[in-house]
């Protein structure tokens, strides 16, 4: 015979219950009975374990993918902002009158480690469409900056940062040049998302969990935990992203489709307009792109979701409030209707709107060509919650155009025409294309169709939480079709596999 047939031992070898084990067991008993007894310190102690073994686990895969410090100061930054959003953009130090914001040190910081490390960054970026006109923005915003800073101090700094805020598609545009860093970003970004999913169920528990949260703030006094301003955003995005690459980082086809559908459910507890039109357009364009599974799988998990919030409510007798108002299916069906503009639905009404907008005009009717500047506050509306002013209508576009005039909506309109002119090539360049880098690039499109949609109706590039991520990942589209995405018509099909692993640094 070729092989030795041999036989075990009957019944499984006896282990011993080791030290770590029994602490382990002990550690969980202590927990279920400190939840019991205090349900929202057993809560935040819980919370305060999950958070340390992410940690651990993050920090050990991380140091085996052998990745540079700026570019682990980055990943951590990323993440501060699309996680806890307002509240880390505002952790500040002050010291007498002046802050300091660590959030915005922290990235600083990063651009500075990745210019060191990689030598001619900013020289071969400036070769780059996009940065080239987004350099245009800069110049002009420095130049408004000159008359502005005088008059208005450190606000027209604030009101500036949509556009300084460009300055970090630099740290992805130099993460697209490291050899073998794509596959722990895609492991990073699957742990990011799912963190937030179920930081983005326990807004319900808002109140209780500001009350417990340390604050911080630049001008305003805030809790660090307990804000959900991009959580709506990235539970679709973290949807996407189990549908377009999860498979690439496990095999459990359930377990992807699950958290899909849980992050899909999860809209109904942020209660975001937008980002049901985004999950709509989602569909649309992945139709458009032949993408028949993607899409079927969305359209199941979108189905799945609403089937259980249905169940939960309507036969579990479920009974929360999200962000607006309750969680129940009549509530959802009306927030739809109100993307209509109909009469005596949930959520700010277009009147409210078109009433900013009329107010944001007469600042371009004033400065039309080179825009009002900034430091001068858009609007005379106070928010109730927090007394203070909103400063700019709740559109990314109109903002600028009101800032920076007509000369600066010109450029900002050719900024994304070239993101757009180079998603365009990579889709015709998909059947020479690395499979998994073209999902890749397939999802940052999604993500940034959803960003342009929140932009449309919010001011997501206003804030650093948003601004931030986005000029990232816009970065990292750049920099990926410059080395990492073949060129056909420079390079044949079989040099192509060489193009993603050998980058010049």
């Amino acid at each position: 015979m070729d092989r030795a047939i041999t036989f075990e031992a009957a019944g499984p070898p006896r282990k011993r219950v080791g030290a770590g084990l029994a602490a382990g067991i002990l550690a969980l008993f202590l927990l279920g009975v400190a939840g019991a007894i205090y349900p929202l310190y057993g809560l935040g102690l819980f919370a305060a374990i999950i958070i340390a073994g992410i940690c651990y686990f993050v920090a050990s895969r991380l140091k085996s993918a052998r990745l540079e410090l700026w570019q682990v100061l980055t990943l951590t930054g990323v993440s501060g902002y699309l996680i806890l959003n307002y509240g880390f953009e505002n952790l500040t130090i002050h010291v007498g009158s002046f802050p300091i914001i660590i959030s915005y040190g922290l990235m600083y910081t990063c651009v500075g480690l990745a210019l060191l490390s990689s030598k001619g960054l900013l020289r071969l970026a400036m070769k780059e469409p996009p940065f080239l006109l987004f350099f245009g923005l800069f110049a002009m915003v420095l130049l408004h900056l000159a008359f502005d800073l005088p008059e208005y101090g450190i606000w027209a700094v604030r009101d500036s940062t949509m556009i300084l805020d460009g300055v970090f598609m630099l740290l992805g545009y130099a993460w697209a040049r490291k050899r073998n860093s794509i596959v722990p970003l895609l492991g990073w970004l699957m742990l990011l998302l799912a963190v937030n999913l179920p930081y983005s169920y326990t807004l319900p528990w808002t109140d209780a969990i500001t009350a417990v949260s340390p604050t911080s703030g630049v001008f305003l006094q805030i809790p660090v935990i307990g804000n959900y301003h991009t959580s709506a955003l990235v539970l679709v995005a973290g949807a996407m992203f189990c549908i377009c690459l999860g498979s690439y980082l496990t095999n459990k086809q359930w377990m992807l489709l699950g958290l899909a559908a849980a992050q899909l459910l999860g809209l109904a507890i942020q209660q975001a307009r937008q980002m049901y039109v985004g999950v709509v357009a989602c569909i649309l364009i992945l139709i458009v792109l032949g993408e028949t599974a993607k899409y079927g799988k969305l359209v199941l998990m979108l189905v799945s979701a609403i089937t259980v919030l249905a169940l939960a409510t309507t036969v579990g007798g479920l009974q929360l409030s999200g962000r607006i108002g309750p969680i129940t299916m009549d509530f959802f069906k009306e927030h739809i209707r109100s993307i209509s503009g109909a009469e005596g639905t949930p959520g700010s009404t277009v009147q409210s709107r078109l009433e900013w907008y009329d107010e944001a005009f007469a600042h371009i009717e004033a400065h039309p060509f080179v825009g009002e500047g900034f430091g001068m506050p858009l609007l005379s509306y106070v928010d109730d919650t927090s007394g203070a002013v909103v400063r700019m209508p709740h559109n990314s576009s109109l903002n600028l155009l009101a800032r920076l005039g007509a000369i600066g909506l010109v450029a900002w309109i050719a900024f994304h025409v070239s993101l757009l002119k180079i998603f365009f090539n990579i889709y015709r360049q998909r059947r020479g294309c690395d499979k998994r880098l073209y999902d890749f690039m397939q999802w940052l499109f999604l993500w940034y169709v959803l960003f342009m949609i929140v932009s449309w109706v919010e001011g997501p590039f206003e804030y650093p939480s948003g601004a931030v991520p986005f000029y990232f990942f816009t970065g990292l589209t750049v920099g990926l079709a410059r080395w990492q995405v073949p060129d056909q018509k420079r390079a044949p099909r079989s040099s192509i596999h060489v193009r993603t692993s050998e980058i010049p640094v």
